[in-house]
């Protein structure tokens, strides 16, 4: 009984302090409805993010090809490409032929736009990488920064089904 007492305390402290974490760095983030977001992904479709979340929620993953962390996010972005709206926001990771590469080479089938100067990133306010937002119904809903879990991106999704 102690033993269980004590991994739910570690728990509770790992929750806490992820929590904290993620508010310190998204303290600059934009909250609330979001401005009108077009974007043209690499595989040349134009996209209005912001009405595409009235229909559903929409994932945008901020991150780098040079971000050591987001080597172990981008699989579970793919993962949930697989069923939901995710845009990917490639910051300052190179021109067009060499991100497509990339992708390729790690069988990421998310789709991505190419911030080859860090303008929409900035734009964004995006201090950390990487950065995940769920924006429904043209509202930002949630975010994290740093290392996530499949789990824990896929149940902050499942959070925004309810509030559309």
């Amino acid at each position: 009984m102690k033993r269980i007492k004590q991994i739910l305390l570690y728990v509770v402290l790992f929750l806490a302090i992820s929590f904290a974490v993620d508010a310190w760095r998204g303290r600059h983030l934009p909250s609330g409805p979001i401005a009108p977001l077009t974007v043209t992904t690499l595989s040349e479709g134009t996209v209005d993010v912001l009405q595409l979340s009235h229909e559903q929620p929409v994932v945008l993953y901020f991150w780098g090809t040079w971000c050591p962390i987001c080597e172990l996010v981008s699989p579970s972005i793919n993962w949930l490409a697989e069923d939901y709206s995710v845009f990917s926001i490639a910051i300052r990771s190179g021109d067009d032929t060499q991100l497509t590469q990339y992708l390729t080479t790690n069988n990421y089938q998310f789709e991505t736009v190419n911030d080859s100067t860090g303008m929409l990133a900035q734009r964004w306010q995006i201090v950390a990488t990487p950065t995940v937002t769920i924006i429904a119904n043209g509202e930002i809903v949630s975010y994290t920064t740093g290392a996530s879990t499949p789990v824990g991106l896929w149940l902050r999704l499942q959070w925004a089904r309810l509030m559309h």
